[in-house]
């Protein structure tokens, strides 16, 4: 059996699509068909499985610090959104994975608050000390996506507000001519 690094569900989730899109195109209709229901059979004895197992474990208190724990684990998570049974609702996932990610956000002079989620997107609002590059504003931005989307991955998109956009250039108005001591200043040094 091959073992599925955590972080690789969505890379196998994308290969399952892409394959599903090769079958639905074959021009044999009863390859196509049974292709189709061959799969089809598998996930539904997949989720009838999975969904099984957390019924069974969400009984007791150690059930549930068990599924809790295969709750934030990316991999599983994955599964369990697939099957629709995540035992964590996705705000209180969202909610979590925010504050695991801020103290990352704070080395970047950053704080972030979470306005709301609604239809697969979340709308984060970023406060920056402003200090930083526009890499630093990537970063933040960076560090949230993948955190919410570990916790989250039916999450469509994360909307971040208030995100320091990097300057591509300096605005004309703010170039100010050197005054005449600047210029001595340097000329003196050359």
């Amino acid at each position: 059996m091959t073992s599925i690094p955590n972080s690789d569900f969505q890379a196998h989730a994308e290969r399952i699509d892409q394959m599903v899109r090769r079958i639905s195109s074959l021009t044999d209709e009863g390859a196509r068909t049974a292709a189709l229901e061959l799969l089809q059979s598998m996930m539904d004895l997949h989720g009838a499985v999975i969904s099984r197992v957390v019924q069974l474990l969400d009984t007791g208190e150690a059930g549930r610090a068990s599924l809790a724990k295969l709750g934030n684990d990316p991999l599983v998570c994955g599964m369990f959104v697939l099957y629709g049974v995540h035992p964590v609702p996705l705000e209180e996932r969202i909610a979590r994975a925010i504050e695991s990610a801020r103290p990352q956000l704070r080395k970047h002079g950053g704080n972030v608050q979470l306005i709301g989620v609604s239809d697969g997107i979340v709308r984060l609002k970023v406060e920056s000390s402003g200090h930083g590059c526009g890499s630093s504003a990537d970063a933040l931005k960076g560090t949230l996506e993948q955190a919410i989307l570990e916790a989250a991955p039916e999450v469509l998109e994360v909307h971040v507000e208030g995100a320091p956009v990097a300057a591509g250039f300096v605005p004309l108005s703010l170039i100010q001519p050197a005054t005449r001591e600047e210029k001595d200043y340097e000329e003196s040094a050359a």
